[in-house]
């Protein structure tokens, strides 16, 4: 899960056309086949009378598809953006908030300053108030701060606040956030930082109920289920154009993509790019492209087994034609990694470095410089999990398919999320390989960076100067200094290769044509941004 200097996506340049076949090139419909007894979901084999989008725009209303369910509906133990956050970001509200351009802006919070390098002052907005009409005020900032700061808690929100310390109250619309070391990623990361009631909390269940401060309250929700919305009446900020939201969960890409065709689903994102063609024909759609905050890699496990030495690392990244699998299998909607961990939204992204070039040859003799070749083939294992990516179990078919020609024996393991997280985090039983995509959602390079350090359960690499370098940086007050300090760590990660670098996971999204929402490369899905055309204010 920091502002980065916004700017707009950047289009992606023209890869070469691989209109020549390619033994491993994959299509959609192949992978599929793998589930072709899949059906539309129940809500979705058919809908009501008048339940289409210019039905539903008349009623001010909108149905969004989500790839997953909702797991909880406290808004501190989730880092899900693109289906928990998005939901309760429209049920809560935060000090701050990351603006569709990226920028940080007002929520509960009017305004704030840095009043010293270690305590920030938050003005709060004097008629914030939550559902039940109870204020939104200092009280409630310092207690919400020191339930995310107490570890008998246990929130997942609370490692992305490494420095934050304590709330202190000035008075009953002042609060100070006081941190350990200067942090300039504070603002970014209060962004995702989403305020309770203390009287609430103290009598409900925050992961089943919610009772927010912000533009809407939900008025129906099952755990794993479809959850209803409804715009407050009676909120302090300013009011939502849409009165009604559906989140349906739409685990399925053809159930989802079919749902947009048939008009019984007005906005989905995270859409596979193999899609686009078909979406794009259709005249009661819109579609968007961007690159987003999110990078895909194949993560290697240099703490035991073949990928511990470096030449072997090295050796898969040569190995594999990130090129072709972004314009055969992702329609060119990205480009490859240039050797990075991040995307270039990110504050502390460096420029000017390079991407592994596809070399076959130079991979063959890397591996034999580590003793493999006939003889003593180099085996591994690469996990996947099903259906959680975009395009993933083609992408990792690709790329096995690849390392194949360079003597290299790859074993798929494709399993459902919860056990590869499972396998990943807590039984720490990652394989020598595995596809998965990362983000920040603070957009700040030590955010992202902080899954690779030596401490990190997520990492999966003990590297001494990239960590020094990272740690360095987060204690660094200035923008220049701590940029050095990040380019540092960026040249270290891309020599040392921790990581089968492969592309910015694409970001494309359909609308029906006459509902207004600008897309956002960072995962977030609100419908307080959106409106439909033509509808009444």
């Amino acid at each position: 899960m920091n502002a980065a200097v916004p700017h707009p996506p950047t289009p992606s340049p023209s890869t070469p056309n691989l209109s020549a076949p390619h033994p491993w090139r994959l299509t959609r419909r192949g992978a599929l086949g793998l589930g072709a007894g899949l059906a539309l979901t129940p809500a979705l084999a058919g809908c009501l009378p008048g339940d289409t989008p210019r039905g539903r725009a008349g009623a001010s209303r909108v149905t969004i598809g989500l790839s997953a369910a909702v797991t909880t509906l406290d808004p501190m133990n989730t880092t899900s953006v693109g289906t928990d956050l998005s939901v309760l970001s429209s049920v809560y509200s935060s000090l701050v908030t990351r603006r569709p351009d990226l920028t940080i802006g007002p929520d509960a919070a009017t305004s704030w300053r840095r009043a010293e390098p270690t305590r920030w002052r938050f003005t709060l907005h004097r008629k914030a108030t939550f559902a039940d009409g109870s204020p939104l005020d200092a009280d409630v900032v310092v207690w919400n701060v020191e339930r995310l700061l107490d570890a008998a808690n246990a929130l997942r929100m609370t490692s992305n606040f490494p420095s934050l310390k304590a709330a202190r109250k000035v008075d009953r619309h002042t609060v100070d956030l006081i941190t350990a070391t200067p942090d300039a990623d504070l603002l970014g990361a209060l962004s995702f930082l989403y305020l309770l009631s203390p009287r609430w909390a103290a009598r409900h269940q925050p992961a089943t109920q919610a009772m927010g401060s912000g533009p809407y309250e939900i008025t129906d929700y099952s755990p794993g289920g479809t959850v209803e919305l409804r715009a407050r009446d009676d909120y302090w900020g300013r009011k939502p154009a849409i009165r009604r939201v559906t989140f349906r969960i739409t685990p399925s890409e053809p159930a989802r993509v079919s749902g947009l065709l048939s008009g019984e689903l007005d906005a989905v994102a995270g859409l596979d790019p193999q899609d686009l063609d078909r979406l794009r024909a259709d005249r009661a759609l819109r579609t968007q492209r961007l690159d987003t905050t999110r990078m895909a890699f194949i993560k290697l496990n240099t703490l035991k087994g073949p990928m511990r030495d470096v030449r072997v690392r090295r050796a898969v990244n040569y190995a594999v034609d990130k090129a072709a699998i972004t314009a055969s299998l992702l329609k060119n909607t990205v480009r490859p990694s240039p050797g990075q961990l991040l995307t270039d939204y990110y504050s502390g992204y460096t420029q000017g470095l390079n991407g592994y070039p596809h070399d076959p040859d130079r991979a063959r003799a890397l591996l034999r410089e580590a003793g493999y070749g006939r003889g003593n083939p180099l085996k591994v294992t690469l996990r996947v999990p099903s259906g959680q990516y975009v395009a993933g179990e083609l992408v990792v078919q690709a790329v096995a398919q690849q390392l194949s020609e360079t003597g290299v024996s790859v074993k798929i393991d494709s399993v459902p999320f919860t056990v590869y997280m499972q396998k990943y985090l807590q039984d720490k039983a990652m394989p020598d390989m595995q596809y998965i995509t990362q983000a920040w959602p603070t957009l700040a390079a030590g955010g992202l960076y902080g899954l690779f350090v030596s401490d990190s359960p997520y990492a999966y690499w003990d590297d001494r100067e990239f960590t020094a370098a990272v740690a360095e940086a987060r204690r660094t007050e200035g923008r220049a200094a701590r940029d050095a300090l990040y380019a540092r760590a960026a040249r270290r990660a891309r020599d040392q290769a921790p990581v089968l670098f492969l592309f910015p996971q694409p970001g494309v999204s359909a609308t029906a044509e006459r509902l207004d929402w600008r897309a956002r490369p960072d995962d977030w899905v609100r419908p307080a941004d959106m409106s439909w055309k033509g509808a009444a204010g």
